[in-house]
């Protein structure tokens, strides 16, 4: 009888380590989806900025007005501003999804070791995870007036280049 227990125990450990595991490499892996998407989205929003400075001058130009200087380049200028901290909004609400989903894989794996058979670690970090996504989409309905890309400076992961409107 104390074998099989024994047994039970190393058996519902593994189950819980191969769970706990696959959840760490899920985050990860969403975490590099995160990423994609967010650079596709500064991609697409500073096409679109550029898109819209050129329409911007050809107007100007086709009314006759010069942008060399005065409200011209100013409003070429705002157009400019608005796509870049667009952009850098995005990168940011990125990076900080990102670090959470790795958070909760890394909580997630050290669980584990604190009760291998009785703690499912995986459970664990999806409720924590869950919890913050539910804080942050509290916060973020609050505050939504916010746009979201990057026309250059941080990128939204490492591996990522910078996305210039120019």
């Amino acid at each position: 009888m104390l074998w099989a227990a024994i047994f039970q125990a190393i058996a519902q450990g593994l189950t819980n380590a191969f769970s706990t595991w696959n959840y760490l490499k899920e985050n990860k892996q969403q975490s590099k989806e995160l990423a994609q998407q967010a650079q596709e989205q500064a991609d697409q929003r500073a096409k679109k900025a550029k898109y819209d400075m050129q329409q911007q001058k050809t107007s100007f130009l086709k009314s006759g007005i010069y942008f060399n200087s005065g409200s011209p380049l100013d409003v070429i200028g705002e157009t400019y501003d608005v796509a870049k901290e667009d952009i850098n909004a995005l990168n940011r609400d990125s990076l900080t999804a990102q670090k959470k989903l790795r958070r909760a894989g890394k909580t997630a794996f050290f669980s584990f070791f604190i009760d291998p058979v009785n703690n499912n670690g995986g459970q664990i970090a999806s409720n924590i995870y869950q919890g913050i996504q539910a804080r942050n989409a509290t916060k973020a309905s609050s505050a939504s007036s916010s746009s979201g890309t990057l026309m250059s400076g941080s990128p939204a992961s490492s591996k990522m280049t910078n996305t210039k409107i120019s």
